[in-house]
C-alpha cells in the first residue's frame, strides 16, 4: 500500500492488523523517515530524483537500525522534501530538476504550469541550500 497521508497512526495500525508481511510504501516525502522507521518498507519520493544518494543511504541506514544518522539525513532534506509541495506537484520538482539540469525543459501538460518566477525563487533559494546550485 502507498500512504500519502499525514497519518503515522495508520501504519502502526495496518501493519497491527495485517502482520509484518504486510507492505506499507511511504509516499509522503516529509514523512520518509518516520514511517519507515515505524515498518515501512520503502517509499516514493520525488525528492530522490534531485537527491538519490541521500534518499538511498537514509532507507539503508533505516532499515540497518542506524537511526541517527538516518535522522541526520531526513533532517538535511527536509526542505527539499517540503519544496516538492510549494506548489502543485510536479511544477517544483520539474523546475528544480530542469534547474540543475537533470530536464532540458520545464514542460508540463494543461493545465500544470510551469513555476512562476516568485516560486523559481523560493526553490532556487532551497536547491541552494541543499548544495545543488551555486548562487548566480
Amino acid at each position: 500500500m502507498k500512504h500519502a497521508a499525514n497519518d503515522l497512526a495508520l501504519v502502526t495500525q495496518v501493519l497491527a492488523r495485517m502482520g509484518n508481511d504486510f507492505r506499507i510504501f511511504v509516499g509522503l516525502e516529509e514523512l520518509s523517515f518516520p514511517m519507515m522507521a515505524i515498518g515501512a518498507c520503502g517509499l516514493m519520493n520525488a525528492a530522490g530524483n534531485l537527491r538519490p544518494r541521500a534518499l538511498a543511504q537514509m532507507c539503508e541506514d533505516v532499515f540497518a537500525g542506524r537511526l541517527a544518522p538516518a535522522r541526520a539525513a531526513h533532517d538535511a532534506l527536509f526542505e527539499l522534501n517540503q519544496a516538492i509541495f510549494f506548489d502543485t506537484n510536479p511544477t517544483p520538482l520539474k523546475y528544480m530538476m530542469k534547474r540543475i539540469g537533470l530536464l532540458e525543459t520545464e514542460e508540463h501538460r494543461l493545465p500544470m504550469m510551469p513555476a512562476t518566477p516568485e516560486l523559481a525563487a523560493r526553490l532556487d533559494g532551497v536547491l541552494m541550500r541543499a548544495g545543488l546550485m551555486e548562487a548566480s
